[in-house]
């Protein structure tokens, strides 16, 4: 489970803002790019798609194949970044998206673009790499940069990541569900989620230890005084409005994407009569 959650996480982390915009000032092509949204799903499909078979949730091969073939055909990448696109289409007024875009086509903001991304796109071996050395990072930082992190968690991300990592364990519950069951499959979701509810403290707290660790290590290279800035900009109204954007849409698509994976799923076995 430690394993999953790490991973997911790591996907978010590094995912610390992003700005819808109007095409004729800011194109959404270049906000999805400049955040590291265009990648925020990349992978989402496929980590669901490996959890039962990775998490050792069943060892009937028929029903894992059902099981990754439903993962990757409701958690399509594209169709998935389609939908946050238009949920970030006209949102903002022309002052706040040109206030976004003259931080992101900033060299400051250019650099931190390349930073995100090249934390978004690590594979997930590279990923749970990069989190060792950030918890090692993050152990070592003085009263200062721990402020800073500390700052940059609340500020950015947690939502985002704990929508991803919750659906992703509730992914892993309707796993254990219904590979137990013959017959007349269906998902216990009132059971479910009075589980996830049970464990959302645990989540929250490795969400936050996660997202520590990934930021020391995505950000190992800045100052404090570049960290500062960036959680300056973080601060600022049109930076909070599009993020609070983002973190309700993705939260939003990826609860759907789940619910309809759960009924496509027990639809397919029931069908096979697995």
């Amino acid at each position: 489970m430690r394993r999953l959650v790490a991973v997911l996480t790591v996907i978010v982390a590094a995912l610390l803002a992003a700005a819808p915009a109007r095409a004729e000032s800011f194109p959404i092509a270049e906000i999805m790019r400049a955040t590291a949204l265009d990648e925020i799903f990349t992978q989402f499909g496929a980590g669901i798609a490996a959890a039962a078979r990775s998490e050792d949730v069943s060892n009937d091969e028929a029903f894992l194949d059902h099981w990754e073939s439903t993962a990757l055909a409701i958690f399509d990448a594209a169709r998935l970044h389609e939908r946050l696109t238009r949920a970030l289409e006209g949102r903002f007024s022309e002052t706040e998206q040109q206030a976004l875009a003259s931080f992101f086509r900033s060299g400051f903001g250019e650099r931190m673009t390349v930073l995100e991304r090249d934390i978004a796109r690590l594979p997930p071996e590279a990923q749970l790499t990069a989190l060792a050395a950030g918890m090692a990072l993050a152990a070592d930082a003085g009263a200062v940069r721990s402020r800073l992190f500390d700052d940059l968690v609340q500020l950015v991300g947690a939502e985002i990541s704990v929508s991803m990592v919750g659906q992703s364990v509730r992914a892993l519950l309707v796993a254990l569900a219904v590979s137990q069951q013959q017959g007349d499959i269906e998902v216990p979701w009132p059971a479910i989620d009075a589980q996830i509810e049970a464990m959302m403290p645990g989540l929250l707290a490795e969400v936050s230890r996660t997202q520590r660790a990934m930021m020391a290590y995505a950000y190992r290279d800045l100052s404090d005084e570049d960290l500062s800035r960036y959680i300056a900009f973080l601060r600022t109204e049109p930076a909070q409005k599009l993020y609070g954007i983002a973190a309700s849409a993705v939260g939003r698509i990826i609860a759907d994407g789940m619910a309809r994976f759960g009924d496509a799923l027990s639809t397919r076995l029931r069908s096979v009569n697995i």
